[in-house]
């Protein structure tokens, strides 16, 4: 192998391009990536191969990133002077927003969050590793995995953009018990959790120069929010078609519905039960007096349907603000709880019944058993041409990469697992799925014409 070499970076170039700023550049550089497309076959909350149209994080992202433009021109619309100074000094931007909408979550594994805590607890096995995150995970995929040129890695994104993806900007190896570790659940202006992998931390200190810590940037909080809208209105949509949820009849369930959110949202900080009833009552009543029953194809309920989603999404928009304090956007905590009381109907009448629950439980066994095999096949020999070329590619790149072998200096182990996690989170749910089968000798499928040769 030969000497871990520093990548070349391309970050403060400026490319000549007559048609397109910078920030239009990084949107259609997501677009055409391998990694974006992925997204069509990994689950947003039930696996993509269902019967039923339902989102998937495709779909999910695009409708992120078209909100995400929708608060910044909101934030433009009819503004003052000062508003016009404290835009500007923002640094908000449509592009940087739209572009993180799409990438923020390009790095989720096969069957969504259901196989993080898989992947994580795998690598911290590995003496020094520090876990799996899903939202490191793209930054990870968007600085180094993602390809365009052999000259660099990633998809050599600007400043502005890398940083509007950071929902969390720190990485793990920060202290824990920093004075933002657990901010109210209402405070956009920083996240509980870290974002960040320490393999990438040149690419995270260039992308944060001159940023204070944990403090995410104006386009960080539109993405943000722009992502809790999203997913708290299309999955009431998609679990209403496939009638899980009874939008016509909720207030039979009103009283355990809030008990249990009570229950689920009880330890964020300074949450308060009576604003999130308030909230809740309010989301009830309005489906009660549009949705007249529990079949979604009807013309009745197909009209009320949208004209209910779009009051939500007005109401939402509308919650967000400038205000003179960096860094400068702020979103009413009322329309937050609103956005927690619309995603608390998914929670309590899909994620967290029986039937998702006991197909999850499989799922989190197909993640474990493709790392142990994959495992055993890059352990056994690393350079065997009988390996997936995309693990080989990967695993080979990592010996190149002299910011991760600082960090895992001659540790095969670290090595092999990290090109497998990477591996496995490139990967769509379907060829998850036949991946193991056929590792596990229960695949029919043919050799020919394989996928991953």
């Amino acid at each position: 192998m030969g000497k871990p070499r520093r990548a070349k970076r391309r970050h403060v170039e400026v490319e000549k391009d007559p048609f397109r700023s910078p920030y239009q550049r990084d949107r259609d550089r997501v677009l055409y990536s391998s990694a974006f497309r992925r997204l069509s076959g990994v689950a947003q909350v039930a696996a993509v191969n269902e019967q039923r149209v339902l989102h998937n994080r495709l779909t999910h992202s695009l409708k992120v990133a078209q909100l995400g433009r929708r608060l910044v021109q909101h934030l433009k619309h009819g503004e003052s002077e000062e508003g016009r100074e404290l835009r500007k000094m923002s640094g908000i931007n449509a592009d940087v927003v739209e572009t993180a909408g799409l990438v923020h979550d390009i790095g989720h594994p096969p069957f969504g969050h259901i196989a993080e805590p898989v992947l994580d607890t795998c690598l911290r096995r590995v003496h020094g590793m520090e876990g799996f995150e899903g939202n490191a995970q793209s930054f990870r995929i968007v600085t180094k995995l993602a390809r365009r040129r052999t000259d660099y890695p990633g998809l050599d994104l600007t400043r502005a953009a890398l940083d509007a993806m950071l929902k969390y900007p720190r990485p793990r190896s920060m202290s824990a018990d920093d004075p933002f570790a657990v901010p109210p659940w209402t405070d956009r202006r920083f996240g509980s959790k870290w974002g960040a992998y320490t393999s990438e931390l040149q690419d995270f200190r260039w992308t944060r120069k001159g940023t204070p810590v944990g403090l995410r940037s104006a386009n960080a909080i539109l993405m943000d929010w722009a992502d809790d809208i999203t997913y708290a209105t299309h999955d009431i949509e998609d679990y209403f078609r496939a009638g899980l949820i009874p939008l016509h009849d909720l207030g039979r369930d009103h009283a355990r519905i809030a008990k249990h959110a009570h229950r689920r949202l009880g330890a964020m900080a300074d949450f308060a039960p009576a604003d999130f009833d308030d909230q809740l009552k309010k989301v009830i009543d309005r489906f009660a007096k549009g949705i007249t029953s529990s079949c979604w194809d009807t013309r009745q309920n197909r009209s009320a349907m949208n004209t209910i989603t779009t009051m939500n999404l007005t109401e939402c928009v509308g919650a967000v603000s400038l205000v003179a304090e960096p860094p400068y956007v702020t979103v009413d905590p009322r329309c937050q709880y609103l956005v927690e009381a619309l995603k608390e109907l998914t929670w309590f009448y899909v994620i967290d019944r029986p039937s998702l629950a006991v197909m999850q439980k499989g799922q989190k066994r197909i993640v474990q058993s493709l790392y142990d095999r994959l495992h055993d096949c890059l352990a056994e020999s690393p350079k065997s041409p009988r390996l997936p070329i995309q693990l080989r590619s990967i695993y080979r790149d990592l010996g190149h990469d002299a910011e991760f072998a600082s960090l895992y200096p001659r540790s095969s182990e670290a090595r092999e697992a990290r090109a497998i996690v990477d591996y496995i989170c490139v990967l769509t749910e379907a060829q998850a799925v036949d991946l193991d089968e056929r590792l596990s000798g229960r695949s029919q499928s043919s050799m020919f014409g394989a996928w991953f040769s």
